[in-house]
């Protein structure tokens, strides 16, 4: 128990310090600073270092094509998505919440299944921040996963070369960097090629899951002023009309559920393994 609250005042005193230079940045709102020691917190406290160090990875990699795109003053997205690119609580947590269960599960089981659920669901989380962020980016209009018809850039459910590139690139970063890190910390039951190959799969289906999520379930609107697509509820400062989509399912709740898809699936297969 000293060492866990060792570890947790550790995680605290860098979720402090990595939140409020995210917040003075711009990176995060102060929901999301706060949220981002909670979890930096946690994943100290009930994990090793290369846990701690894949979600460092996964924060500062997004941080850095953040940084990128406001040099290139890429602004058009952000009047069209639901949110802008300062992310609030419920963004970091939507993106982060089902992997850091998955790893207290781990903490308290020691079954290898829920640390590969772990990699799995950071690995998707950063293969969808990638490839949605990254994508912006591309010089081709992006098409809808659905039913290939060009969309605006950055709305959810569209995708580019540029952005499947940048997934996969997001989930093999993640999944090559614990295996490189973690084989001396654990022993683990399976393959070491099951380690690597699995969580980078499960990483981009996640981003692919996300995609058609966001085409399909998530709600959409349609401006009154100017009758651009939408995710936004305002848009030219006027209540926007719902034309699709479940009137509750935002961004936020799409990126959580293919999160916990992920590391379930994980688990799924992994348990069936283990028999």
């Amino acid at each position: 128990m000293t060492i866990l609250a060792y570890k947790l005042s550790l995680g605290f005193i860098v979720g402090c310090l990595i939140g409020s230079f995210s917040y003075i940045t711009y990176l995060l709102t102060k929901s999301g600073a706060l949220a981002t020691i909670v979890i930096a917190t946690i994943v100290c406290g009930f994990g090793s270092w290369p846990t701690w160090g894949i979600l460092l990875l996964f924060f500062g990699s997004s941080g850095y094509i953040h940084i990128a795109k406001k040099v290139r003053n890429i602004v058009k997205v952000e009047r069209l998505t639901e949110k802008g690119h300062t992310r609030d609580a419920w963004q970091v947590l939507a993106n982060s919440l089902p992997a850091v269960i998955s790893l207290v599960l781990f903490y308290y089981t020691q079954n290898q299944l829920f640390m590969i659920g772990y990699v799995s669901g950071i690995a998707g989380a950063t293969a969808d921040t990638w490839g949605s962020e990254i994508g912006i980016l591309s010089k081709t209009v992006p098409r809808s996963i659905v039913s290939f018809k060009q969309i605006a850039p950055g709305l959810s459910g569209g995708v580019s070369t540029l952005g499947s590139i940048a997934s996969v690139c997001g989930s093999l970063l993640i999944t090559f960097t614990f295996w490189l890190f973690s084989g001396r910390l654990y022993v683990n039951p399976f393959p070491t090629s099951l380690m690597v190959i699995l969580p980078f799969i499960l990483g981009v289906a996640n981003s692919l899951v996300d995609s058609v999520l966001g085409a399909t379930l998530q709600i959409k609107y349609r401006c009154i002023i100017c009758g651009q697509q939408t995710e936004q509820r305002y848009h030219h400062l006027h209540l926007t009309k719902p034309i699709s989509g479940i009137s509750w399912l935002s961004n936020d709740w799409v990126n959580f559920f293919s999160g916990c898809l992920t590391v379930l699936l994980s688990w799924f297969i992994l348990y069936f393994l283990q028999q």
